[in-house]
């Protein structure tokens, strides 16, 4: 009983990042690429101030050296893996909510964006990224690796 139950709830994770991304698609056409199949995607605010642009993403319980940022021409990538600490022999869920494994969520960077200026904090379980806007016209857009402090 317990694989059967176990297989219903994949197939209703799966309709519901489907339904996820539709419904993003549909606010965001082309700003929000869609999380390859079987990944979570964090939730995210994203706004705009005078100097840059923020992309907020909630990552509780994500350890700092568990995910990683890439910008590769104009695409902005969160990769990582939230795991799943328990040691025992089994247990029962009587609610399970809370996303584990592997997560991805991609953003389009606006035109004017300096990949070079892209700073990310990590708190409290929050990503904060800061992406700087340029002056000038942009250079060449390139595959950067992003230092998270």
């Amino acid at each position: 009983m317990f694989k059967e139950a176990e297989g219903l709830f994949e197939e209703l994770r799966k309709l519901h990042l489907q339904a996820e991304r539709q419904f993003f698609s549909l606010l965001a056409p082309g700003r929000v690429h869609p999380a390859a199949e079987g990944k979570w995607q964090p939730l995210a605010d994203i706004y705009e101030t005078d100097e840059a642009w923020v992309i907020k993403l909630e990552l509780a319980g994500v350890r700092k050296g568990d995910f990683a940022l890439t910008a590769n021409k104009g695409v902005l990538t969160i990769r990582g893996t939230r795991r799943d600490e328990f040691e025992g022999q089994w247990r029962t869920y009587h609610q399970a909510e809370i996303n584990y494994n592997e997560f991805e969520r991609s953003f389009s960077l606006p035109q004017g964006t300096d990949e070079g200026a892209i700073t990310a904090l990590y708190k409290d379980g929050l990503l904060t990224i800061t992406i700087g806007k340029l002056s000038s016209p942009p250079p060449e857009r390139k595959k950067i690796t992003i230092t998270i402090t």
